[in-house]
């Protein structure tokens, strides 16, 4: 049997979630000069309230590097503040500024509008279905 790149869902996948990081990134990467990686953890902060590194390298789904010299530019921006953790010395706790919480409303406003001209093509059913799928594959990868 041959594998068909056109319909191999890895394949497919990978090469949407790159096309829709990469058309996305426009948005911020230009206007407020941040990265992938940056606007990934500003996102996740502001979703999930404070965290450390290890954390954010989970929820992120990035690896320890990436996280790290992302970090560092969003402390260095003052988009990031990094405060002791009391109950574990060892790892920084990792919060959002006033700055970052004023930049990531920015962008989020901008996210959605975004994000609904590229689902504009969909019916409410197929974007339904859409998540329906999405919410499916992500319980059978967690098994």
């Amino acid at each position: 049997m041959k594998l068909n790149l056109d319909t191999f869902l890895p394949y497919q996948l990978t090469n949407i979630a790159t096309r829709v990081s990469n058309d996305f990134a426009q948005v911020y990467q230009g206007k407020y000069d941040l990265n992938i990686p940056q606007w990934r953890l500003l996102a996740n902060l502001a979703q999930y309230g404070q965290s450390n590194a290890k954390d954010l390298c989970t929820q992120a789904n990035m690896d320890k590097s990436t996280v790290s010299r992302a970090l560092k530019e969003l402390i260095n921006k003052n988009l990031v503040c990094s405060k002791l953790n009391e109950n574990d010395k060892r790892a920084s706790l990792l919060v959002l500024s006033e700055k970052g919480e004023f930049l990531h409303s920015k962008i989020a406003d901008e996210a959605i509008n975004w994000e609904k001209q590229l689902l504009s093509g969909l019916s409410d059913n197929e974007y339904h279905v859409l998540n329906t799928v999405i919410e499916k594959l992500n319980n059978k990868l967690r098994v």
